[in-house]
């Protein structure tokens, strides 16, 4: 029988095939699952404000209120989507806190006489925590036929952090130059160790920043509620005309639940805003405040349903 070469994206195919590793990690970056998280996100919080408006309008009687709705909006959308974020980003954190070490070995094995092939295979037989099931499956790819590029490619492609496609990337293209791949191992190694070692600074010196964030988002809630339960009771008729020319603009006497309300809503959207600068602040992203919106705004509830009456 005659035998036809395969072309090359028929043998990424097969490589891609052999043995997959599906894991909580590995879906952490499939698009399609980030997709599907975001759409639950969002649904939940669309479905949530259209009851809080059917409530308004009267179509529906719930036994929460519209208030009461709105928060859960806020909170079922930053939660789920917010605490993604925050396992993916621990998933990316330690993928590159150990990969530094694997390639640190990969350098030393040469470094001993290895071929390149035989050093993925050798570090196939240690413990890497979640980098293990991956080399394993390139060691695999590797001894059932691929290519040593064709498999390191796909080992970053499915791990798909930042670092590790990046240092892979260089490899490769060192190993196809024909340089010194021992000397590019070690180069690569202490770039990675010393790209972590500032993360690990970075994320040090700027934590006193998230939690300044957090104290001043507190204090403010501490202060409105000091404002709703010692300092509104006292205020009736002229008084509370007066405060309501300064808050809203208008000369209309409002309910005290009206005053309620606007402190309320007041500390949620800064409770939103904080808990994103905070998430900045912590690693630069802006997905990572959601997360932090999420605990402020569902202390900001919480205090409210505890200590305001009828909120």
């Amino acid at each position: 029988m005659p035998r036809f070469k395969k072309s090359g994206r028929e043998k990424n195919k097969d490589i891609a095939s052999i043995s997959p590793v599906l894991t909580l990690e590995t879906l952490l970056f499939s698009k399609r699952f980030a997709n599907v998280v975001t759409g639950i996100s969002v649904t939940s919080s669309t479905v949530l404000i259209i009851l809080a408006l059917l409530s308004i309008l009267g179509v529906v009687q719930l036994p929460l209120s519209v208030n009461d709705l709105i928060v859960l909006a806020i909170l079922s959308g930053t939660s789920i989507y917010g605490f993604y974020q925050y396992f993916r980003s621990r998933y990316i954190w330690k993928i590159d806190d150990i990969f530094p070490d694997f390639v640190r070995d990969l350098a030393e094995s040469r470094r001993a006489g290895m071929t390149f092939t035989k050093a993925i295979l050798m570090a196939a037989k240690s413990n890497y925590g979640l980098l293990t099931p991956h080399i394993k499956k390139m060691a695999r790819q590797i001894s059932w036929g691929a290519s040593v590029h064709e498999a390191m490619d796909e080992f970053a492609k499915h791990i798909g952090t930042p670092l590790v496609k990046r240092i892979i990337s260089l490899i490769n293209e060192a190993t196809r130059s024909g340089g010194s791949v021992t000397d590019v191992l070690m180069a690569a190694a202490n770039d990675a160790r010393e790209y972590q070692f500032l993360r690990k600074e970075r994320r040090a010196s700027i934590s006193s920043y998230v939690i300044v964030v957090y104290v001043s988002s507190l204090v403010f809630l501490l202060i409105t509620l000091i404002i709703i339960k010692q300092f509104l009771p006292m205020f009736s008729g002229e008084a509370m005309t007066g405060l309501s020319s300064v808050v809203t603009g208008t000369s209309a006497t409002p309910q005290m639940q009206e005053i309620k309300l606007l402190y309320f809503y007041a500390v949620i959207i800064q409770s939103i805003g904080s808990g994103i600068v905070a998430g900045v602040f912590e690693d630069g992203h802006f997905e990572s405040g959601v997360k932090h919106a999420f605990i402020l705004s569902i202390i900001t509830w919480l205090s409210y349903k505890l200590f305001v009456p009828g909120i």
